[in-house]
């Protein structure tokens, strides 16, 4: 918690910074809930960056669209063996969809099921834009 608590005091201290973080408390919610059965409680933290303009982007697909992400995948991957079990990922977006419904952030989700990142780019800036968060309001 620690760690995350520097993490806050960071986007505290540097407000009008733009930060993109990836797979920041709700995928450590995830893990914690998947490997330990452990729920660990972070509204505190989401109540820090609610203030400071933090929006969440969650990126899903169908489950019928992993095998076709999967190839994709498989052309610049380190290890390949980890994209064997394709249940593990449509299980995981299952739990992370369950805990971004459950943040007090604001909450956009774009289906990537086609792995057009060009459109899901242009539909995220839009929303962001809409919501405000582009830019730190005073």
């Amino acid at each position: 918690m620690e760690t995350y608590r520097t993490w806050l005091r960071l986007f505290e201290l540097q407000r009008y910074y733009s930060w993109i973080v990836d797979r920041f408390h709700i995928s450590t919610q995830m893990y914690q809930l998947q490997t330990y059965g452990k729920h660990y409680d972070f509204r505190w933290l989401e109540e820090g960056l609610l203030p400071l303009g933090f929006h969440v982007v969650f990126c899903t697909r169908t489950p019928e669209s992993f095998e076709s992400a999967r190839a994709e995948r498989l052309k610049i991957s380190g290890k390949p063996s980890q994209y064997d079990d394709l249940e593990l990922f449509i299980d995981e977006q299952k739990l992370i969809e369950r805990l971004v419904r459950e943040s007090i952030l604001p909450v956009y989700t774009v289906d990537i099921s086609d792995n057009n990142v060009s459109r899901a780019v242009e539909k995220i800036a839009n929303w962001l834009e809409l919501t405000g968060g582009l830019y730190m309001s005073e």
